[in-house]
């Protein structure tokens, strides 16, 4: 059996085709139909693309992406060097051909 990889654009297209008829029914141009159509598509494929990549993932028992920030506040805290406390040695010398 194959796996069907294209779930986000079959439902970012059924979410189009639902937006287009309601821009219709509520009396758009084609203009804002066409572009509220294009909005919807994206945000639900997005969207339906996040949900089934967590979804494999919890299933192949993958570790699983960070939460609330929690581990990420530490390497913030390491990353947060500001130039002038480096040693002299990482600092840019200033030349090259750098504009």
């Amino acid at each position: 059996m194959v796996r069907f990889r294209g779930l986000h654009i079959v439902a970012g297209i059924a979410a189009m085709g639902v937006a287009a008829a309601l821009g219709i029914i509520m009396g758009l141009n084609n203009t804002a139909v066409f572009t509220s159509s294009c909005v919807v598509f994206v945000a639900v494929s997005l969207w339906v693309q996040s949900r089934v990549a967590k979804f494999r993932t919890r299933l192949q028992g993958l570790p699983q992406p960070l939460r609330d920030g929690v581990s990420l506040e530490r390497t913030v805290e390491r990353t947060t060097e500001r130039p002038a406390e480096r040693p002299a040695e990482q600092l840019p010398s200033g030349e090259g051909n750098a504009a």
